[in-house]
């Protein structure tokens, strides 16, 4: 059933100690009373002064909510910001990005189109250079592949595997029809909300304007790499093709580059041992996952597709304080 929703974008941010990189995001969105702008804090911490300043700031233009679930993370934070969501599309961001000048003018042609999802090509910088960084390019090729040529594999690839729920417009309908929330998880908290939107979502188009800037820094903590934080993410990545199986073939699962070799790979480069490789393996067996994804017999994509996750493993480093 259709729903009314009085302003066209909604945009939800997460926080977590970082007011000043927040105060930037929100300079970068145009003040418009089409746009509802909510900063969900995760119980911050540290630099209060600065986060009750902004709040005092930008107190008309800007809804600020807190994390009262009981539950960390960017994930619950998202969450509690749908609740409060009231926009005909969603857009999500996080608190040390930033949008481009152009944003608005470049999704506006969107709004009235029965699109469910569309996907705008990123880009990154490192905060400390200004530098191009790396942490867009697997949306980027995504997009690239599927306006290149839109078959059902880079239509896959494109809705399903590029896990990151940042700049894309999503039909807030969607969201709201199927239920589809966040997982309230420290880590990989939103690869299961990209895999229902993208399995849902019928109709999607992209685009090659660049709407959004994720940011990164020289030689900061981008990944957490010892193996309890690893175990959490292997489970949340067998929770989510184990969802993608009951709806898809081992065939597309291929496709969409869900398989034991990434993480095993990962496994070996980080030095885990013979017996958690091992233990790797026969989860992902148990799980009916494939073992190897499509394309990725070429050695050198393969490592390039490691060196990505392992620099863009925290939920846009979310948890990490030092960027």
């Amino acid at each position: 059933m259709s729903q009314n929703f009085p302003k066209n974008l909604s945009i939800i941010i997460p926080h977590y100690n970082t007011p000043h990189l927040l105060h930037k995001l929100i300079d970068s969105i145009p003040q418009s009373p089409d746009i509802q702008i909510i900063v969900v804090d995760d119980n911050s911490d540290c630099h209060l002064d600065i986060l009750a300043d902004l709040q005092g700031k930008y107190c008309a233009q800007v809804e600020f909510y807190v994390n009262g679930t009981g539950r960390k993370g960017a994930g619950a934070c998202r969450n509690v910001g749908l609740q409060h969501a009231d926009g005909k599309w969603i857009l999500f961001a996080d608190a040390d990005d930033f949008f481009l000048p152009e944003m608005y003018e470049n999704i506006c042609p969107y709004f009235d189109t029965n699109y469910d999802e569309v996907f705008f090509t990123p880009t990154s910088i490192y905060l400390d250079t200004g530098e191009t960084a790396n942490r867009h390019l697997k949306l980027k090729n995504c997009i690239d592949e599927f306006l290149e040529k839109p078959t059902r594999e880079n239509i896959l690839r494109l809705k399903i595997s590029t896990c990151s729920p940042c700049s894309r417009l999503i039909r807030h309908e969607l969201i709201r029809q199927h239920n589809i929330q966040f997982r309230e998880i420290q880590y990989s908290n939103d690869i299961m909300f990209t895999a229902q939107t993208g399995y849902y979502s019928r109709k999607i188009t992209a685009s090659r304007d660049t709407i959004y800037c994720m940011t990164r820094s020289h030689g900061s903590l981008t990944t957490h790499t010892d193996w309890d934080v690893f175990l959490m993410r292997l489970h949340e990545e067998i929770n989510v093709c184990d969802f993608l199986l009951r709806h898809f073939s081992k065939k597309d699962l291929k496709r969409m580059q869900y398989a034991c070799s990434i993480r095993l790979a990962e496994a070996v480069r980080r030095h885990y041992g013979l017996k958690k490789y091992l233990f790797i393996i026969k989860v992902y067996i148990q799980h009916g996952v494939p073992m190897i994804a499509r394309g990725q017999i070429n050695l050198i994509s393969l490592k390039n597709y490691i060196q990505g996750l392992c620099t863009n493993e925290t939920d846009s480093d979310y948890f990490v304080n030092n960027k």
